[in-house]
């Protein structure tokens, strides 16, 4: 029983990241509530990577060291689960961070790489148009990786056919 309790954290955590991630997006990144993470996401990857620019030969780092807000919902609930449920429970939820974490800033600078291996899947295409999507119009398209999400916010906006990224390794930029 405990190895389906631990495996069924897991998946929660990842999507409670993936909840967290949009949210704080929308909240802190396009608005300057927080000022040194509005200037590191809005100036700094967003100036990186404009809309004519979206595709670059190496990742053009410009955000991961304000990554530290993250904690402010992150530890309370790790803090909680732990109190709550126990260690194994608050192991596979650090785990379950841990991979949202790693899963959502491999994949982001995987969207912004010409000739990513991952080019070929319609899965990834399809989540780096909706990315770029976010570049060209930032009020929508907050999530990385669970564009669902913005579904729910109402912030989704499906990218146009005409001004989705190329395909193929090589291609020219968007």
């Amino acid at each position: 029983m405990i190895i389906l309790q631990c495996a069924l954290t897991l998946v929660a955590t990842y999507y409670f990241a993936a909840v967290v991630q949009t949210l704080l997006h929308r909240i802190f990144g396009h608005r300057d509530r927080i000022h040194s993470v509005y200037v590191t996401h809005a100036h700094g990857h967003h100036g990186k990577y404009p809309p004519q620019r979206l595709l670059t030969d190496e990742w053009l780092d410009s955000g991961q060291h304000v990554m530290w807000y993250y904690a402010i919902p992150f530890v309370p609930a790790a803090l909680l689960v732990g109190w709550a449920f126990g260690p194994w429970i608050l192991a596979s939820h650090v785990a379950g961070m841990v991979f949202a974490i790693w899963w959502h800033i491999y994949l982001h600078k995987q969207y912004h790489l010409k000739g990513s291996p991952w080019e070929r899947f319609g899965w990834f295409r399809r989540k780096r148009g909706l990315h770029f999507g976010h570049h060209r119009s930032v009020r929508k398209n907050y999530a990385i990786v669970e564009y669902w999400i913005d579904i729910l916010l109402r912030t989704r906006k499906e990218p146009d056919r005409i001004t989705e990224p190329p395909r193929g390794h090589g291609a020219e930029e968007a």
